[in-house]
């Protein structure tokens, strides 16, 4: 029980999470205990190690073939659309509600119009500018990534 503790402790300590009360009484228990000493230094080890560790990026030869798979691209897709369609449908949903609903006329009422407003602007920007750059750019077929 007593060594639980003091692992918990161990952690709390590496974390920076105890006052400083605690931390001198801490501090203090470790220049008694060997064990402690020990797992304190095993911890920071550990810690230190992790803290570092990152995830290697996949390389292009890998990304390119997965899109090359028909699945994946319909996949990809189909989530788009049903995406966009449910959100269509519920921002028009609310536009109706706020519009013919006169206890939508609050504040309220106003941040969920606006908000959906936006959205959908920010939707046929972006819409617009897809389809604009695939009619003009000569090159979006032949070069790849």
């Amino acid at each position: 029980m007593i060594l639980e503790e003091h692992q918990s402790n161990l952690m709390r300590y590496i974390d920076r999470e105890m006052d400083e009360n605690e931390r001198k009484a801490f501090e203090k228990h470790i220049e008694t205990c060997e064990t402690c000493k020990q797992l304190l230094s095993d911890f920071s080890m550990v810690k230190e190690v992790t803290g570092s560790m990152k995830i290697a990026d996949l390389p292009e030869a890998v990304w390119d073939k997965y899109w090359e798979k028909i699945y994946n691209r319909i996949e990809r897709s189909v989530a788009w659309f049903l995406f966009i369609t449910g959100a269509l449908i519920l921002n028009g949903y609310w536009i109706y509600r706020a519009i013919t609903d006169p206890g939508l006329y609050t504040l309220v009422g106003l941040g969920t119009v606006l908000t959906i407003v936006g959205f959908l602007i920010l939707f046929l920007s972006v819409l617009r500018e897809k389809l604009t750059v695939n009619k003009s750019d000569r090159y979006i077929s032949e070069v790849k990534r």
